[in-house]
């Protein structure tokens, strides 16, 4: 079990640099950012959390983080950094406020379609430019609950939920496949769209999708 682990802490780390890199390339420095999805620390914890706010290269004066968990102890283990917090929805800010929202891996968790699709356009409200990532549905392996095809069938793998992974519903993990999230895109307040595909070896694991309205 280490042995997989392991494996799996490495898959993973690569994609996350792989995502940050991205990212990097299309931002610049003095370019104010958001970034949605932050979760709560009480002290600096494992580097995979909160991954984009520990490798942030700039004055921290261009950052902020919003996130639902309660955030009032970030500000003390990450100085210069503002950090808010909110009940989901709406978000606190105003229209173009930011030059660029980053977000990872949280678009899956918001809840259902209309939840998902409210989620893109407050991130294309807020700012000039958007980047958000989500695991592919489609792939073998469901990276929360580490079981293998089950996730590829919704009604088989929230009855499975029930009973091994009881946190699990479709209100906070609904897994987006690249038909669905293209599909979104679309109905979305996006003036322009792209859709990256993260692959391992020729299997698309995660989509990073750019935008602006």
């Amino acid at each position: 079990m280490s042995q997989i682990k392991n494996l799996k802490d490495k898959v993973m780390k690569k994609s996350r640099e792989e995502k940050l890199s991205h990212f990097y390339s299309l931002y610049k420095e003095g370019m104010t950012v958001l970034d949605v999805g932050v979760s709560s620390e009480s002290k600096a914890g494992l580097p995979a959390r909160n991954y984009f706010l520990k490798n942030y290269r700039y004055d921290p004066k261009y950052y902020t983080g919003l996130g639902v968990q309660d955030l009032s102890q970030m500000s003390d283990l990450f100085p210069g950094k503002k950090f808010i917090q909110y009940p989901g929805g709406k978000f606190p800010f105003e229209d173009n406020e930011f030059d660029w929202v980053f977000s990872n891996a949280v678009i899956e968790h918001v809840g259902d379609d209309n939840a998902q699709l409210q989620f893109i356009n407050e991130m294309l409200r807020v700012a000039k430019n958007v980047f958000f990532t989500t695991p592919n549905k489609y792939f073998p392996i469901e990276a929360h609950t580490n079981i293998f095809f089950l996730h590829w069938n919704n009604a088989i793998f929230y009855n499975w939920c029930k009973t091994h992974k009881t946190w699990v519903t479709k209100d906070n993990l609904y897994l987006l496949s690249g038909d669905r999230l293209e599909k979104l895109m679309k109905l979305s307040n996006a003036a322009s769209f792209e859709i990256h595909k993260g692959r391992l070896f020729s299997m698309v694991m995660t989509y990073t999708v750019t935008c602006r309205k």
